[in-house]
């Protein structure tokens, strides 16, 4: 048995096949643009290749995220916190609360040990989308988006990035670097200003240890650390973080199947 997950977020499209015995067999990940049908398609084709199967293999297919309703092929569409919930447990089985930090929305979902949402708040507004405003700072500084997921976090922090508008933001970066402050000076500024951010949209949920960040912006050491900072406490990240609400939409497809299965004995 073997059931797909893909998560067509507004700036990413991540895949997730996994066998009936909860093992992920492959990944894949493509940038959405404005076709999400076909990204998924790219995306499904690349953890299909990993995976050393064909579609017709494929037992279930369950979508998710922002462009769930445009994947024609898949037999689920499931919500985004049922399945980052479901995906967080399954990777960090301690996790309690969940900031997952997409391109165009920030979400904060709090979990029981089954990965019940238990509650959740998510902020939708120009402040939200911190995954486009990330590109947009690579962009300004020259730099690519592997390069500034390896900056750390300044042990001190002077500046402070204040508007919640990500187009004035950036105008508060540019000014900094016109006035000739150094680059990884700003970058601390503007990791502790979304850090800041994302602990206020969590504390309405309620805070409970463990903390797990999901998302693409998961890979960026910075982010990471400024959280931690913030929110005084170890944040998990790292090995399929990105991929967390795919690999929830693969959970689902599996309890699918298995209860399936179950009905006809």
């Amino acid at each position: 048995m073997l059931s797909c997950g893909i998560d067509a977020g507004s700036a990413l499209t991540k895949c997730i096949i996994m066998d009936g015995n909860r093992v992920v067999q492959g990944r894949g990940v493509v940038r959405s643009g404005a076709n999400l049908a076909r990204a998924a398609r790219h995306a499904l084709r690349g953890a299909l290749n990993e995976a050393q199967i064909e579609e017709y293999d494929l037992t279930i297919i369950v979508s998710t995220g922002y462009g769930r309703f445009a994947i024609p092929s898949c037999n689920v569409k499931a919500t985004e916190t049922a399945c980052h919930a479901r995906g967080a447990i399954f990777r960090f089985p301690g996790t309690r609360t969940i900031l997952d930090m997409g391109g165009q929305d920030t979400t904060a979902i709090r979990v029981d040990a089954e990965g019940n949402v238990l509650d959740f708040a998510m902020n939708d507004k120009c402040s939200a989308g911190v995954g486009r405003f990330i590109e947009s700072l690579a962009d300004l500084l020259g730099m690519n988006i592997s390069e500034l997921a390896k900056k750390k976090l300044d042990s001190e922090v002077n500046l402070m990035v204040t508007n919640v508008c990500s187009v004035f933001a950036e105008q508060e970066v540019i000014n900094y670097l016109e006035k000739g402050q150094p680059v990884d000076e700003i970058l601390a500024g503007v990791f502790m200003s979304i850090a800041r951010r994302g602990a206020s949209l969590l504390k309405r949920v309620g805070i409970e240890e463990e903390v797990t960040l999901s998302g693409g912006v998961s890979k960026l050491r910075g982010i990471v650390e400024a959280l931690e900072r913030v929110l005084d406490c170890p944040v998990n990240s790292g090995i399929d973080a990105e991929y967390i609400g795919a690999l929830g939409a693969a959970l689902i497809g599996v309890e699918r199947v298995n209860e399936r299965q179950a009905s006809v004995i």
